[in-house]
């Protein structure tokens, strides 16, 4: 079977981006979009402020504060957003602090507190009438806006999916953001996912006051918690209820979903991209390995990352090496890494010395290919999907979340075993993984951690090692060498960790 030469295979990629490019263009030239740094208070944040460029006096009309949901931003708040501005509405979404552009100290607390500065600031500067103003958001922002409505009496809310606050129907103390369930305000519409957790679907039900038929829930079919920012039902609803609440006539169009389109049309051309640009700066060396390191058997290497892997959460209470990283979270499983790759190495110390020989050109050329692809991942998902491009704040925690990244990943070659074929290697590197990330859900689940976010973001991390699991093999295979690839890998999942975690 002939392989597609390599390439072919840039050209498609880049030809992909290209489209992908064209498509962001186009999406967007209905709109007007602005950003904005607005302190409120002590709270310094970027705004994003969306409005149709056909109507210049959306003011006039009404407003809506739009609030992102945690490890989230106001790009991937666009299209709900650009769905209120498709009414004549001008909408406004921050990055709170420790998100996207806006730089930390994040906390729930200071989270709520810089929204309900944020709000009264915009009503003192005649940005927004509270009574001509929807407060809207999702997840943690859906609570927030809840929180916020009670103090600030606006015209109405939409709380989309919002983050439960109060230990019920199987959702913890320990995983809460907020404590309190705020006193709902009359016009406020809750639409949660058909297919989101159920506690947080009862959660959300229970906020619906008896008596009130002004206060509704609304459930929207086939939407996850991300999906439903991304939905044509869920906008049509937001819509709905802001006509209702303004008075708005005529029927509004939902707007495209072109921007989505984009990302994944330039996503499957970066890893188009990602094959021969490895394959140019790393050359294709005889992998040494083959023959002179004798690999650990898998079921006692896979036994070694679950037993260890639970060891780690009941070390991390009384040793917490990385609390210095200070991100929400993943100071967390940066000490997590740390902890677990130092101890596989130790417990498989002589295969773990006999691969830790690496020439200084090749350690180099995989460092640089993990930045160039680091940057044009960030930069494609900025430019269409949500914030990514990493601030000062973030790339200074990156060397230190990248060396307990490498010590991780390390570990996870020296159980891999030789650089052999993909279809056996690549499988079992996956099976650690999962392991791995079994054991950390168990700790928030059973132990009660209280890193929610670990088990809130495991469907973005599975979607990264699928993708830079093959990269580190391709690296390992062409190089010979398990330093390169795990060096690889560890510059791509601390930039990736450094994009998801809010700084603290």
């Amino acid at each position: 079977m002939k392989t597609i030469p390599q390439v072919y295979k840039a050209l498609a990629g880049i030809f992909c981006l290209l489209i992908g490019g064209a498509l962001v263009f186009v999406s967007g030239r209905r709109y007007s979009e602005k950003r904005y740094i607005v302190d409120a208070a002590s709270c310094r944040m970027q705004v994003l402020a969306i409005e149709r460029k056909d109507l210049p006096s959306a003011a006039e009309l009404g407003s809506v504060v739009l609030f992102h949901g945690i490890s989230a931003n106001n790009i991937i708040m666009q299209y709900l957003g650009r769905g209120f501005a498709e009414q004549g509405l001008r909408v406004y979404i921050p990055d709170l602090l420790g998100h996207g552009r806006s730089s930390g100290p994040f906390s729930p607390a200071q989270a709520e507190s810089c929204s309900a500065s944020l709000v009264r600031g915009l009503a003192a500067r005649g940005m927004i009438i509270p009574d001509r103003t929807i407060l809207a958001g999702h997840s943690m922002g859906a609570a927030i806006a809840l929180r916020v409505a009670e103090k600030f009496r606006p015209a109405g809310v939409l709380a989309v999916s919002p983050a439960p606050m109060k230990p019920d129907h199987g959702v913890s103390r320990q995983n809460l953001l907020f404590n309190g369930v705020p006193k709902v305000v009359p016009n406020t519409r809750i639409i949660v996912g058909q297919f989101e957790h159920s506690g947080l679907q009862a959660n959300a039900a229970d906020l619906v006051p008896e008596g009130d038929p002004s206060v509704q829930y609304v459930v929207v079919p086939w939407a996850t918690h991300v999906s439903i920012l991304f939905s044509p039902a869920a906008v049509r609803l937001a819509q709905a209820w802001a006509a209702n609440i303004f008075g708005l006539t005529g029927e509004p169009r939902a707007p495209n979903r072109l921007n989505l389109v984009a990302c994944f049309l330039g996503l499957a051309g970066i890893v188009l991209l990602a094959g021969p640009l490895v394959r140019e700066l790393l050359g294709n060396k005889p992998p040494a390995d083959f023959a002179t390191v004798a690999a650990v058997p898998r079921w006692r290497g896979t036994l070694a990352v679950a037993l260890l892997s639970l060891l780690m959460l009941y070390v991390w209470p009384h040793f917490k090496p990385l609390l210095g990283v200070k991100l929400f979270e993943g100071d967390y499983l940066a000490s997590f890494f740390l902890l677990l790759g130092f101890a596989l190495i130790l417990f498989h110390l002589t295969v773990a010395r006999r691969l830790a020989t690496v020439e200084p050109g090749i350690f180099v050329a995989a460092a640089v290919a993990a930045l160039l692809l680091h940057f044009l991942i960030t930069g494609w998902f900025e430019l269409t999907a949500t914030s990514a491009w990493l601030t000062v704040q973030r790339w200074g925690r990156l060397p230190v979340f990248a060396i307990a990244a490498f010590l991780f990943l390390y570990g996870l070659e020296v159980l891999a075993g030789p650089a052999s074929t993909l279809q056996s290697r690549y499988p079992f590197w996956m099976l650690l993984i999962v392991v791995t990330w079994l054991a950390l859900a168990f700790g928030v689940l059973f132990l009660e951690s209280g890193e929610i976010l670990l088990v809130l973001l495991s469907p973005y991390f599975a979607i990264f090692f699928l993708l830079s699991g093959l990269g580190i093999h391709l690296v390992r295979r062409l190089t010979g060498s398990a330093t390169a690839a795990a060096v690889f890998g560890a510059i791509l999942l601390a930039g990736f960790c450094l994009v998801l975690f809010p700084v603290t």
